[in-house]
């Protein structure tokens, strides 16, 4: 007995942050294996100052890799007012989705859209629609997928902020450099990745946007 995979159509739901390539392999996969189309949505504030440089990037490779995939990428507003669910709800009953893929994880927004609320909105809204959601690993699993091999690297104070400096020697170091391991993102032009710091024997990820380290 074979699986009827006919009218089958695949939404992956992508957010801030590195695990959006993560979802869109998972969300190709299972739409390969149907023979369903694939469209990833991700969802933009309602305020355009919260949507910054470093989302457009994401936006961009998350674009491009679906497109890759032979799927198509949309961006929808979520309009004062409306909650996310409100959104993915609109766009899979519009489109016809019978599966939706969204991401779990502790080091990205979606931690806080998977807990209470957002599931039981999403699930009263989407009717009989599959819902998947991912357990997204935490940074140290995801290098390999999301980040170009690791680099040595330091990180140099100035009057306000620190900067990355990659391709270093044995030059001293003081207590204004601080001696780590880059990792860039894929798909990226930029010194925008993870730095990693060894502490006492325990890793240490800090976000390096452009080359400077920002502190959350």
């Amino acid at each position: 007995m074979t699986m009827d995979t006919h009218n089958e159509s695949i939404l992956v739901c992508v957010h801030y942050g590195p695990h959006g390539q993560r979802l869109i392999q998972r969300g190709t996969r299972l739409a390969q294996l149907l023979k369903a189309p694939l469209r990833v949505l991700t969802v933009a504030p309602s305020r355009k100052e919260e949507y910054n440089l470093e989302k457009e990037r994401y936006v961009s490779g998350w674009q491009k890799q679906t497109e890759e995939a032979g799927g198509e990428f949309m961006v929808r507003k979520c309009s004062s007012g409306h909650k996310p669910a409100d959104v993915i709800a609109e766009a899979a009953l519009e489109l016809g989705v019978t599966q939706i893929i969204i991401g779990r994880s502790s080091q990205s927004i979606w931690h806080e859209l998977t807990h209470g609320d957002f599931v039981d909105d999403l699930l009263e809204r989407i009717g009989a629609i599959d819902l998947h959601i991912v357990a997204v690993q935490r940074y140290p699993e995801l290098l390999e997928e999301t980040h170009e091999k690791g680099m040595p690297a330091r990180l140099i104070r100035t009057k306000s902020h620190y900067v990355l400096e990659t391709g270093v020697g044995d030059s001293p170091v003081g207590e204004d450099i601080i001696e780590g391991t880059f990792f860039r993102e894929l798909d990226t032009d930029f010194d925008s990745g993870l730095f990693k710091v060894v502490k006492n024997g325990q890793a240490e990820y800090l976000k390096i946007i452009q080359g400077e380290w920002v502190k959350s």
